[in-house]
């Protein structure tokens, strides 16, 4: 996980709103409805109207050169760790490449090997930290570099989140990844293993999906529909709205 490039949201999101409202007539309401900025419309009284247009021009204040920067500095970063680092001491015919996006990368590595047994529980678990330990092909490259990518200093949250610097975001021993924000993958959550589902743009607290769910996509196609509950307000009174998603 790439720490730097977690500003690209607050730095790139233009959060201001853009809708301009007017307060109008009926018959200057329904003159309104003719416009190509006519948006809504909502009747405040017999003869009274809050009319809603989308503005032909508008302005941004938000530091789009700070987001860019941050952006591209992490597609460089991100590419210069894979090529100057990982294919210069790492045995990449051990790494497959899973999942990935502009600040984060998830790698399956072929490293040491535990099967798990009933008497080998912790053994296994300790097994899944051994990070790249296993397929290093270059020992003293890998220790003169390695500093300037991972922590150093191990509980340390302000090393940990070092500028330019990598940190990991889950390790596990299972993942099925359908889409850049869409995988299943079997990690550690308060150290201990358990299924995690990220789905980009879908409630998973209102929608039931598992693993096998992710399965079926693949071998057989199938596609899921998901519904997220939302609460809006319509003509003074909170009312709830469904939003059809498709998940996998």
């Amino acid at each position: 996980k790439m720490i730097l490039n977690t500003s690209y949201g607050s730095d790139g999101m233009n959060t201001e709103k853009y809708n301009k409202i007017k307060l109008l007539t009926k018959d200057k309401t329904i003159e309104a409805h003719i416009k190509q900025q006519w948006m809504n419309d909502r009747k405040l009284a017999d003869n009274l109207y809050a009319v809603q247009f989308n503005p032909k021009n508008c302005k941004s204040n938000t530091c789009l050169k700070v987001a860019y920067f941050t952006l591209d500095n992490a597609k460089y970063w991100y590419l210069n760790f894979i090529y100057n680092f990982m294919y210069k001491c790492l045995d990449m015919t051990k790494i497959h490449f899973v999942e990935g996006d502009t600040d984060s990368a998830y790698w399956a590595i072929s490293g040491k090997q535990v099967v798990l047994n009933d008497t080998n529980q912790q053994a296994y678990e300790d097994n899944l930290h051994q990070g790249f330990k296993y397929i290093i092909k270059d020992q003293q490259f890998y220790d003169a570099n390695a500093k300037y990518y991972f922590p150093t200093i191990v509980g340390d949250k302000q090393d940990e989140k070092k500028l330019l610097g990598l940190s990991i975001e889950n390790e596990g021993d299972e993942m099925i990844a359908l889409a850049l924000k869409n995988y299943y993958i079997h990690t550690f959550k308060h150290n201990q293993l358990t299924d995690v589902i990220k789905l980009k743009g879908v409630n998973l607290r209102q929608n039931s999906i598992c693993k096998q769910d992710v399965i079926d996509n693949i071998v057989n196609g199938k596609i899921t529909q998901g519904t997220n509950m939302r609460l809006g307000q319509l003509a003074d009174q909170l009312q709830e709205g469904q939003l059809s998603k498709t998940y996998c």
